[in-house]
């Protein structure tokens, strides 16, 4: 087998197979004696029937079956030769072979673009600096208060935002009245101007109510509706939050709420670094694509583009913007993400970043395990999209290469 391969552009190359009508022959008639021998033909034992009956019953499909073996050996081995790394499947433009002839195969194919000097150590990058203030500690704490508070009999008050009511009402148009509805004052069960006549009203209270329903509201049988309400306060209910001490504290396993206080300050602060340290490795990943310059595949360019502009169409920000106009937009996104693809590969190969079985199944766990499913379940589910795997396999791949460029930085750290 010879190959060729000629530049169309600097990603872009048209590779020309050939091989001998003696080699693809020799390969054909060693698949025919294998049949010949396997088959067993009327009138004949197996792997007695004359060659030529063999021929005459499996040639056409030996054929086939040889060149569906021969060509993808044989393009992977032009590859190799040139030292191209192909990103998409290649394009075959022609393809010329007639039994017991030679064949000619002519395909294009885009590849990864070569870049020169390629450095990545020594990156620049600034630290963020995170601090968690008092205030953010409260705001956690008052949350977790939240969670713990119980609603308790108020009946000897007014109706405030946020009780918990018992109601009886009628809707205009409604055949049969709705009583005894546990409904929280605010909730977006109803729109505002349902609860503003209920609000300062004590049990055994009547108010009206008219209503306007937005079409998307959550209640099918009122939404895009005015809709006039008479309703009775039946019962009335106060959220009542545990007091934020020490007992408090126990109750949600910790010796005392000073231990609660720091725990949720260490807490917080990791959560920052975290999202501190992926902002700064997206900084210098952006720094580095920019740094350099190279000739994009189109059909890598083609397909970023094409999902910012369905991703960006999921959007209410874009849904009724022309698609010409999005791509426009995001070109230079689309660019430096291409550019972030091409670059990543090329360091993950020369640092020999490798994903294995094990990060595979950490991730599926930490997914799983966020998604409140079993990591069965979960890997059955992937298992079930065609290139969900590998797809995910490629972005841990990413993270890896990001992490390694990222440990060769120069992090300069911020004076307090």
């Amino acid at each position: 087998m010879n190959s060729v391969v000629d530049d169309i552009s600097a990603v872009k190359k048209r590779i020309t197979i050939e091989a001998s009508a003696i080699e693809i022959e020799g390969e054909i008639q060693k698949s025919l004696n294998e049949v010949k021998d396997r088959t067993r033909v009327p009138g004949f034992r197996q792997g007695k029937a004359p060659m030529s009956l063999i021929e005459k019953r499996f040639r056409k499909d030996v054929e086939n079956n040889v060149l569906e073996k021969l060509i993808p050996q044989y393009y992977k081995d032009a590859v190799k030769a040139a030292n191209l790394t192909p990103l998409l499947p290649p394009v075959i433009e022609a393809q010329d072979y007639k039994t017991k002839g030679a064949l000619k195969l002519v395909c294009t194919v885009e590849v990864r673009p070569k870049v020169d000097d390629l450095v990545y150590e020594g990156l620049p990058v600034n630290e963020i600096n995170v601090e968690v203030t008092d205030d953010e500690v409260q705001t956690q704490l008052n949350r977790l208060s939240m969670s713990k508070a119980v609603y308790v009999p108020a009946a000897e008050r007014p109706v405030e935002m946020d009780d918990l009511v018992v109601l009886d009402y009628t809707a205009a148009g409604d055949e049969e009245p709705k009583t005894d509805q546990f409904i929280k004052v605010g909730s977006e069960t109803f729109p505002d101007t349902f609860y503003t006549p209920i609000i300062g009203k004590s049990r055994g209270d009547t108010a009206e109510a008219e209503v306007v329903f937005p079409p998307e509201h959550l209640n099918s049988l009122y939404s895009g509706k005015t809709v006039n309400f008479q309703i009775t306060i039946k019962d009335i209910k106060a959220l009542q939050l545990p007091a934020i001490d020490d007992e408090f504290a126990k109750d949600v396993g910790f010796d005392n709420i000073d231990d609660l206080r720091s725990h949720i300050s260490k807490t917080l602060v990791d959560m920052k670094r975290d999202k501190a340290l992926k902002a700064e490795k997206g900084e210098l990943i952006k720094k580095l694509a920019d740094k350099y310059t190279f000739d994009l595949p189109e059909t890598a360019m083609k397909q970023e583009i094409d999902s910012i502009v369905s991703h960006a169409k999921e959007l209410d920000a874009y849904k009724d913007t022309p698609e010409e106009e999005i791509k426009a937009k995001f070109h230079d996104d689309a660019v430096r993400n291409v550019k972030i693809m091409v670059l990543l590969d090329i360091i993950g190969e020369k640092e020999a970043v490798k994903v294995t079985e094990e990060d595979m199944r950490e991730r599926l766990v930490s997914m799983a395990y966020a998604s409140s499913m079993a990591p069965e379940a979960l890997l059955q589910y992937y298992n079930a999209q065609e290139g969900a795997l590998e797809s995910l396999r490629y972005s841990l791949f990413r993270e890896k290469v990001v992490d390694s460029i990222y440990s060769k930085a120069t992090v300069a750290k911020k004076e307090d």
